[in-house]
């Protein structure tokens, strides 16, 4: 019971002293540039190849200045800090935040759903929910959207994580250090956003757990969700407005071309770290997901729950948080 208190503090404190912060800032008036935010993930597809035409072109005559983050708990904390005014995340740090500081953030538009997936180590025995009783399960952090999602995967199979007196340890391992994870057996399974998931496959690192990927496809979990700051929206409506047609106008770009997609997140990749992944693992883990600015009826609420049933909920969300308001 220690364990869980201690993780949900840890995870509400990112949201609770952003929320401080932002509060104290006062301000809102007009800007005079957009700061953005996203992550180097191929669920931010869109986002990517938005910057190299729609966005660059700034919106409403406001240059964007863009910021990547390694995971949506420090993007949440820049949004509620007053650093950042929009940006692409995934939904499960949004929930978090509405719940411990409703109505700071706005929720604009779907970008992705879709877009994780689990493997596990060969000979894991690890091919539905109630297989991973015992084993270590690896997100990219705790209260991020695979988290949230992993939670919900064990409460509908009467399972619970650990940190909650149950039988699956849940450890936060980031992105790049998957592979080595699983090959040094810190870990027996993975949930994590594409492509990383399809990367170790494609080394021969893991096998793909079918099962509980249906699973999590039949939930249509938005990946990636665009939100920009209360404060920002309200004091620049036509700059709001642009990003939204923006996003809508880069999102089905993304649909048409994947490839586009697979190409502008290989020099992202390549551009800051010197390395790229297969074209064809790229394009495999895009065929697995869908641009979309809509979201599904009912996504949203299963993530509320999540966060509910984790203990990492500050309060109720209101339901109106959880579409998209772009007006």
């Amino acid at each position: 019971m220690r364990a869980r208190r201690s993780l949900a503090a840890a995870v509400a404190a990112v949201v609770a002293v952003a929320a401080m912060l932002v509060a104290g800032c006062g301000g809102g008036g007009p800007a005079d540039s957009v700061r953005l935010g996203l992550f180097l993930n191929v669920t931010h597809g869109p986002a990517l190849i938005g910057l190299h035409q729609e966005l660059a072109k700034g919106l409403a005559g406001l240059p964007v200045e863009e910021q990547v983050f390694a995971s949506g708990p420090e993007e949440v904390s820049a949004l509620l800090g007053g650093s950042l005014d929009a940006g692409y995340l995934g939904p499960g740090p949004y929930v978090l935040a509405e719940s411990r500081a409703p109505g700071r953030l706005r929720l604009l538009a779907g970008v992705v759903t879709g877009g994780q997936a689990m493997v596990a180590r060969e000979g894991s025995g690890i091919r539905t929910v109630a297989d991973l009783a015992g084993k270590r399960v690896a997100v990219p952090s705790h209260g991020n959207t695979q988290d949230l999602t992993l939670r919900l995967l064990l409460e509908e199979s009467g399972l619970r994580a650990s940190d909650q007196g149950g039988e699956v340890e849940v450890v936060p391992v980031k992105n790049p250090a998957l592979g080595e994870a699983l090959k040094q057996d810190v870990v027996d399974a993975v949930l994590a956003p594409a492509p990383y998931g399809e990367k170790l496959i494609g080394e021969g690192i893991a096998v793909p757990v079918p099962g509980i990927d249906r699973q999590i496809a039949r939930w249509r979990i938005p990946a990636t969700i665009l939100v920009a700051t209360e404060e920002f929206a309200r004091a620049n409506p036509e700059a709001t407005a642009a990003l939204v047609q923006a996003n809508a106008t880069a999102v089905e770009r993304a649909r048409r071309d994947r490839s586009a997609v697979a190409r502008r997140f290989n020099e992202r990749l390549s551009e800051s770290t010197g390395k790229e992944i297969d074209e064809g693992v790229l394009l495999a883990s895009l065929r697995a997901m869908e641009p979309t600015t809509e979201i599904a009826p009912g996504a949203m609420a299963r993530l509320v729950r999540a966060a509910e049933i984790s203990g990492y909920s500050g309060g109720p969300v209101a339901p109106a948080a959880l579409g998209p308001r772009p007006g």
